[in-house]
């Protein structure tokens, strides 16, 4: 015997119809999976055009049955990374926020980067009542990752006004969300460049006076009267081959290169710096004194930058169980420049 069935039950059996670009799905089903859900690309007649990532989110959460068996299949033989895609748009949309997948008609389409994949918006809100709260990509775990081209991502989302987020899908089909942004680290210790003759000349002849160290040069004085460069020991302070290079650069009347001009536009902006061996980055760094203040972050230099999206998020997850900010330096002309990384829970 045949159980009857509705015809509602029958359209959402039958919803999905393959079609150039994607599957297309029609009202009325169409029309509640738009204006619940922002799912799909719109089209003529109310109907809506799905990647097949997408359909198949449909079928996990919207009860759409896939046209038949050897959908998922076919999907990864067109596309190898299409699975990985479908969860991480599960990721995004799992606390009820909004994804809409990036097309060149899509509505607020003026304010995407041609390297955002998504736009997210707020699980409040919707693509017809106005702009996205962050643009979107998604990369496997293993995938490289090239710091530069990220920063000039990050800073074009920001300059639009939305947030830069990142899904990382990892072997195990794992997600996690990072939030990437471009600080502007400063601190409140008196940069170098601000230092008077008087104080110049006393350094000069402190420097002039030291014992080469390990490490790089050892200063017997308990005058040293840089705040932020030296660590004290043994009635003197001991300055690193970073620190040791910096300065010889300044009294030579030079400009500072590599990783001591990384550090030159750390201390220009009121910063401390200290080694962050024990954190596996280059530096630990404080906004203040180290006595009054802990390091809100770590900081890496161009030469340690993660290869890969699995090294960045072991980064990221170091720094935040020390209750940190993973954070990385570069020099843009005379700038220093930031690309900071903290994972984050949507709709929290």
């Amino acid at each position: 015997m045949t159980l009857p069935t509705n015809d509602s039950d029958k359209t959402l059996r039958e919803a999905l119809v393959k079609c150039p670009g994607g599957w297309r799905i029609d009202p009325p089903v169409s029309s509640r999976l738009w204006q619940k859900s922002a799912l799909g690309r719109t089209v003529e007649n109310g109907s809506i055009i799905l990647r097949s990532a997408e359909a198949l989110y449909c079928h996990w959460h919207r009860n759409i049955a896939l046209p038949d068996a050897r959908f998922v299949e076919e999907m990864l033989e067109e596309d190898e990374r299409a699975l990985c895609e479908a969860v991480a748009i599960e990721t995004i949309r799992a606390g009820g926020e909004i994804l809409m997948i990036c097309h060149p008609d899509s509505p607020h389409s003026e304010l995407r980067h041609d390297k955002s994949w998504g736009m997210r918006w707020e699980r409040t809100e919707h693509p017809a009542s106005g702009p996205p709260t962050a643009q979107v990509r998604w990369f496997i775990s293993t995938d490289s990752l090239d710091m530069d081209e990220m920063r000039e991502w990050v800073l074009a989302v920001e300059d639009n006004g939305q947030r830069a987020e990142v899904v990382v899908v990892d072997p195990e089909y794992d997600t996690t969300v990072y939030l990437l942004t471009r600080p502007s680290l400063q601190g409140t210790l008196t940069p170098p460049s601000q230092l008077d003759e008087e104080t110049w000349n006393r350094i000069k002849k402190l420097f002039a006076g030291g014992l080469s160290s390990p490490e790089g040069i050892f200063i017997h004085s308990q005058e040293w009267p840089l705040d932020n460069i030296g660590v004290s020991q043994s009635g003197g302070v001991s300055l690193d081959r970073t620190e040791t290079d910096w300065l010889e650069a300044l009294l030579r009347g030079e400009i500072p290169t590599g990783d001591a001009a990384l550090l030159d536009g750390l201390l220009e902006r009121g910063l401390l710096a200290r080694p962050g061996f024990k954190y596996g980055c280059r530096w630990r760094v404080y906004d203040g004194k180290m006595a009054a203040v802990h390091a809100p972050w770590l900081v890496s230099t161009e030469n340690e930058n993660p290869r890969s999206w699995n090294e960045a998020c072991l980064r990221a997850r170091l720094a935040a169980g020390v209750n940190k900010l993973w954070t990385a330096i570069a020099i843009d002309g005379e700038e220093s420049i930031f690309l900071s990384m903290e994972r984050i829970l949507l709709g929290r």
